[in-house]
């Protein structure tokens, strides 16, 4: 499981930095700060460092079939749903680098699972209707949770417990999703084309 992880993390990191990099390249007047000077390097680490275990993952093509299938489905969408809350929890960082959340995020899915396709044998849909409408009630429901906390007493415990079983049964559906499936490259290895 620790591939699956450690290979998306990187990668979803790469997409991350590599379009905040064009985003301030294209608009210099929001590199608020000197570190994004330097996002350019942190992109190609993070791009290297998910190759190697793109490369353990091929080389072990069990690691990407039957049950396994299941363990990449649940990370995958798991970093999605996480990364989607948080970001929209800060609009303002995002209004900064002159973007919004919601674009920052369909973008950074979309390179995500251009790269993932050297290893994993199926994308998430991200584009279909539902798989956004989902996003989206998870992280309504993520506000609703913060509220409920500060309204506190047994009603806001109560509301608290029902909207995370909301956003578990957001989770569910969002997993049982149909995936676009495709044929792996004969070539694992992947050139940065961002």
């Amino acid at each position: 499981y620790i591939y699956y992880a450690t290979y998306l993390s990187e990668k979803i990191g790469y997409a991350r930095y590599i379009t905040i990099l064009r985003q301030l390249e294209a608009n210099p007047q929001f590199r608020f700060h000197p570190i994004f000077k330097w996002f350019d390097e942190g992109c190609n680490v993070e791009f290297r460092h998910g190759e190697a275990f793109a490369v353990l993952m091929r080389s072990n093509p069990h690691l990407l079939e039957g049950g396994n299938r299941l363990w990449i489905r649940f990370f995958v969408l798991a970093v999605y749903c996480t990364m989607y809350v948080r970001d929209h929890m800060r609009p303002n960082f995002f209004a900064a680098l002159g973007m919004t959340p919601d674009w920052f995020d369909w973008e950074v899915f979309k390179k995500t699972s251009a790269i993932t396709t050297q290893v994993f044998p199926f994308t998430l849909d991200t584009d279909a209707p539902i798989f956004r409408e989902l996003m989206q009630k998870m992280y309504e429901n993520t506000v609703a949770i913060g509220a409920s906390r500060t309204k506190g007493g047994l009603f806001g415990g109560l509301t608290r417990l029902g909207l995370m079983a909301s956003n578990a049964l957001c989770f569910v559906r969002l997993f049982v999703q149909p995936v676009k499936e495709h044929t792996l490259p004969a070539n694992p290895r992947y050139q940065p084309a961002y």
